[in-house]
């Protein structure tokens, strides 16, 4: 890391559920590569406002780097100025320097993380012409030289609902996903967002839906905790109903019945 340069702190909610709905997404993201799809940069924005895409893109950051992947997260949101933002307040260029200013080098835009094999590149500085910025065919050499240094690069992206820049960056990139909130989203926010990632279908792998109490989780996920540990480090899933509905039936089995559930 070059002198002076600030390392960028990047942290994820260490909880059991959203550590185990962040596993889901990397092993859709592996699956996508076997299938035969690149899946090397990815678009991560909402169907509205709110939506929770920052702190999914960090967290799934970290979960690519924690696989042992070279990993590189853009805050592509120029709109914003850098004071508004916790993680850029530390860095001086960003993505908007690499694609304003001739003199800037990718390499000055890229931060080390205190995570291994996460870096992160800031929005930069704020840009009136954010839309134009995007446009510009340095944002695809951006693209295309950074592909031969991270094995994932994960671009954080406003939402689509409020501006185009999302669908600037759809025809560059390998994959799209949209991401809601329960309660938040509305239906008709998520509709204008699938008709904009469309034309794109074969690079869609689908959508977060972020802010989902508890309770309602528990009715949809069965389980979902069977392997999760107490406070003492100790596995839960004796506890589970799944493991207790096991228990009834060796029982049963036993005395040459069966269990109806």
């Amino acid at each position: 890391m070059e002198e002076n340069k600030k390392l960028i702190n990047l942290y994820a909610k260490d909880e059991q559920i959203v550590t185990a709905a962040i596993d889901k997404i990397v092993v859709d993201l592996f699956n996508k590569r076997e299938e035969g799809k690149n899946s090397q940069v990815i678009v991560l924005t909402g169907c509205s406002p709110l939506a929770g895409t920052t702190y999914t893109g960090i967290a799934l950051g970290i979960a690519m780097a924690n696989s042992q992947r070279k990993t590189l997260i853009i805050d592509c949101d120029v709109r914003k100025a850098i004071k508004y933002k916790k993680l850029n307040e530390e860095a001086s260029t960003g993505l908007a320097e690499c694609l304003l200013n001739d003199g800037a080098k990718m390499r000055d835009a890229i931060y080390d993380t205190n995570i291994e094999n996460l870096s992160y590149m800031p929005c930069g500085e704020y840009s009136d012409y954010s839309t134009r910025v995007l446009c510009s065919p340095k944002m695809e050499e951006l693209i295309e030289s950074l592909r031969k240094d991270y094995e994932c690069i994960l671009m954080d992206v406003p939402s689509v609902a409020i501006v185009p820049d999302a669908q600037i960056l759809f025809p560059m990139v390998d994959g799209i996903v949209l991401l809601s909130a329960l309660g938040e989203t509305r239906k008709a926010q998520i509709k204008d967002a699938k008709r904009k990632v469309a034309p794109f279908s074969e690079k869609y792998y689908g959508m977060i839906v972020n802010k989902i109490p508890l309770d309602v989780y528990r009715q949809n996920v069965k389980d979902y905790d069977y392997y999760f540990t107490d406070k003492r480090g100790e596995q839960k899933f004796h506890k589970s109903e799944a493991y207790q509905k096991y228990k009834r039936r060796k029982k049963q089995s036993k005395r040459g019945g069966q269990v109806n559930e």
